[in-house]
């Protein structure tokens, strides 16, 4: 039986998270939409699916259905074209809650002096749904239908149970659907894990699972490094931190000899390394030594594949 492989990638937008996150470094705003079809060809061309996030509002600056303040409308709309016409095809499309940085004000349309991460901690279960549900209103009014939830930084950990609920309970109230699931915990460096059933009202049959992701991010040094020369050695360091060139070492190599899911995770902005692509290089480095070390021992699939194995009756 093959082991199942997929790839989480976190923050995507049209735009760089890390120019409005990080205003203390030097960073491009736009993400040309020639990095985002080039991103979409080369997990066509190796047969990659996985999880991809969109922001329903990124870095707050407006709503995906209405305008982006700074954001010509072309670039937009092109974005999201290339994301439905490319990559929803092989990719579950998620928000990451609304902004993935100041909170929302659903009441009053401003954004609060909080970030996501800490409002979640302290808001009730049904302040958490009305947010996620107006997360997936706003993907599904521009023509992505979202199959679960991402968690910016470590949002939901410290209140999992009520977080696990809200993301069920307002899936069910855009979607009228009974099972989804999201990603919150990182276990890259951590023993691994199988995703799990982390909530469940069985009188009303919904269920909500924990997908981990079980590597780091092997381009985190690409966004940082003064060079086109740093950024792409930087790449290929943490390509071989996941699997060495002759398939003897690295993360990928502990989990398939353990027997769990591939599970690999990281960022858009890593990919896009400030216009340089050394992350998307790497990334086609890491493809090119999948499919040649493990073959057709493993099968790609999406997050929400490994999502529904984890209920009994679907493994």
């Amino acid at each position: 039986m093959r082991l199942p492989i997929s790839l989480i990638i976190d923050d995507g937008a049209c735009v760089n998270p890390a120019y409005w996150l990080h205003p203390e470094q030097k960073h491009k705003f736009l993400i040309p939409n020639a990095f985002t079809r080039a991103f979409a060809d080369l997990c066509q061309q190796y047969g990659v699916k996985g999880k991809f996030s969109v922001m329903p509002m990124p870095s707050g600056l407006g709503r995906l259905d209405s305008q982006l303040n700074y954001v010509p409308p072309h670039h937009l709309q092109g974005f999201l074209s290339i994301v439905r016409k490319k990559i929803a095809s092989r990719f579950d499309i998620t928000p990451e809650l609304l902004t993935h940085q100041a909170t929302y004000n659903l009441k009053k349309g401003n954004l609060f002096h909080i970030y996501e991460d800490e409002w979640v901690k302290h808001a009730t279960m049904s302040e958490i749904t009305d947010y996620l549900s107006l997360a997936f209103r706003i993907l599904r009014n521009v023509g992505l239908t979202a199959t679960g939830v991402t968690s910016p930084w470590d949002t939901g950990i410290h209140n999992e149970p009520d977080y696990a609920e809200a993301i069920g309970r307002a899936y069910y109230r855009v979607f009228r659907r009974k099972f989804t699931w999201y990603f919150l915990h990182c276990l890259g460096e951590k023993p691994p894990r199988r995703p799990w059933i982390s909530w469940r009202n069985r009188r009303q049959g919904l269920t909500v699972v924990s997908v981990p992701a079980l590597t780091s991010d092997p381009f985190w040094g690409t966004v940082t490094a003064p060079t086109q020369a740093l950024a792409r050695r930087n790449a290929l360091q943490g390509v071989d931190r996941m699997i060495t060139r002759n398939g003897r070492q690295g993360r990928l190599r502990e989990l398939f000899d353990s027997g769990y899911p591939l599970i690999l995770l990281t960022h858009w902005q890593n990919l896009f390394a400030e216009g340089r692509s050394a992350g998307l290089d790497g990334l086609e480095e890491l493809f090119i030594r999948i499919e040649r070390i493990f073959g057709d021992r493993v099968e790609w699939v999406t997050l929400s594949d490994l999502a529904r194995s984890a209920v009994p009756g679907n493994r």
